[in-house]
């Protein structure tokens, strides 16, 4: 006998435990259940993230869906929809969604990549919190926005929705108190409500690794429960507005960390093993890594290590045109230079670099393998990439996507572990942990 479990396992077949639960004929599950297995073997969970408005930076800069590497994803992610004023799922640019056809593209790209599952993720930082907040308090405001979804889906032939509120129960983002327990409600009769659709959509959540978010907004284990996937933002840990230089990535508490007490357990390992430890099973968690790198303008020249002085954001890149940011497009030649120091945090498994008075905290192939090891130790179900207009698309420094196919490659590769003996790449000229390097 068949017994439903909360497993991921199955969740590459769409069979969770909410859709196993509601197959109540055994010799149609066991069919289904077979089938699906059959195309789940083998399926690793490689997300890659679509931004929309990066079509309309300059020059090489501009990233088109004709762009977008079916071949090195499982999954792609649309970034962004809204919830509209009348509780539904909204455009945040028409012009571009339906004028310019955007989701149709998008949609098209089954087509070239059949293999694709294509999901729309709703909500981000711009979007805010309070529209999700207002919506969510009501049943009959949930069910107009998740029915809306559902025939959105239908629509445009997708695989489901991710849901990026940030940040429940958060006053500063729009939130309010009940937001804890209304997240919940949402997701869970958006599973019910796809359930009964008889479809295999996804339910994928996405929320933060920064353990002073999670206790206002998330019931932990439930809301893992009542999700297909869990994507955890891995990233922005750190940046300009904290005055000091840092990567935003770390996987570890560094003893720097432990000075300033506030950022003691903020770092990804501890983050994660939070939501593990309050129930989130490992198989439903996907790693968010990031494309980017975060920038700093140094107050002292001569004090350029982890936790030195910074007094602002770097200087935009010429495609994102964002103080304090940079993609790997940007700086991936610059810091290349005979002017740049490149050197690697031992602990928090992250490199950085700097010039002068800019500093950058990023992530290269050696800390991509580290976070793929960490994936893979724990057992979890998946990594995404934020994204892909960010990596180095057009192959300034060498072939394109370097950071995109090399997550895909050795993430997908079968090997549990794999250790970085001997490093060399684009970005980091060293072989051992400890040296800095003048190039």
């Amino acid at each position: 006998l068949l017994h439903c479990r909360g497993t991921t396992r199955w969740s590459g077949c769409g069979l969770t435990y909410r859709r196993c639960q509601s197959v109540n004929n055994m010799k149609v599950f066991v069919q289904v259940f077979l089938l699906c297995c059959v195309a789940w073997v083998g399926e690793t969970r490689f997300v890659c993230h679509y931004t929309t408005w990066s079509r309309d930076r300059p020059d090489e800069g501009s990233f088109q869906i004709n762009d977008i590497p079916g071949n090195l994803c499982s999954h792609v992610v649309y970034n962004f929809l809204g919830v509209n004023e009348t509780y539904q799922l909204g455009l945040l640019q028409p012009e571009y969604d339906i004028d310019e056809r955007g989701l149709e593209r998008f949609a098209a790209l089954k087509e070239q990549f059949p293999h694709l599952k294509l999901l729309v993720a709703v909500g981000g930082w711009a979007h805010g919190g309070a529209k999700f907040s207002e919506m969510a308090k009501f049943r009959t405001r949930r069910n107009q926005f998740i029915g809306s979804v559902m025939r959105f889906l239908h629509q445009y032939r997708l695989d489901g929705i991710e849901l990026v509120w940030l940040y429940p129960g958060n006053f500063d983002r729009g939130g309010a108190v009940e937001d804890k327990d209304t997240f919940l409600y949402l997701v869970t009769e958006m599973g019910k409500l796809f359930r009964e659709e008889g479809k295999l959509w996804e339910v994928v959540i996405q929320v933060p690794v920064d353990v002073s978010r999670m206790a206002v907004g998330y019931h932990q284990e439930a809301l893992c429960e009542a999700a297909d996937f869990v994507h955890m933002v891995g990233y922005d840990l750190r940046g300009w507005w904290n005055n000091f230089a840092d990567v935003h990535s770390p996987l570890a508490t560094r003893p720097n960390d432990l000075v300033m007490e506030s950022f003691e357990h903020i770092n990804v390992g501890d983050g994660v093993e939070d939501w593990l430890t309050n129930g989130c099973p490992p198989e439903k968690v996907t790693l968010g890594v990031a494309l980017f790198g975060r920038t700093y303008l140094l107050d002292d020249p001569l004090d350029n290590t982890i936790g030195a002085v910074t007094v602002g954001a770097g200087d935009p890149g010429p495609y994102t045109n964002e103080p304090g940011y940079l993609g790997y497009c940007e700086f991936c030649h610059n810091i290349t230079g005979s002017d740049w120091t490149l050197k690697w945090d031992d602990v928090g498994l992250c490199p950085y670099a700097y010039s002068e008075t800019t500093w950058i905290g990023y992530e290269n192939e050696r800390s991509l393998q580290e976070k793929i090891n960490y994936v893979k130790r724990k057992g979890f179900g998946g990594i995404y990439a934020f994204s892909l207009d960010l990596d180095d698309y057009r192959g300034g420094c060498g072939e394109p996507f370097p950071l995109t196919r090399f997550l895909s490659k050795n993430y997908h590769d079968e090997t549990k572990i794999k250790e970085w003996h001997v490093f060399s790449s684009t970005t980091e000229k060293k072989d051992t942990d400890q040296s800095e390097v003048k190039q």
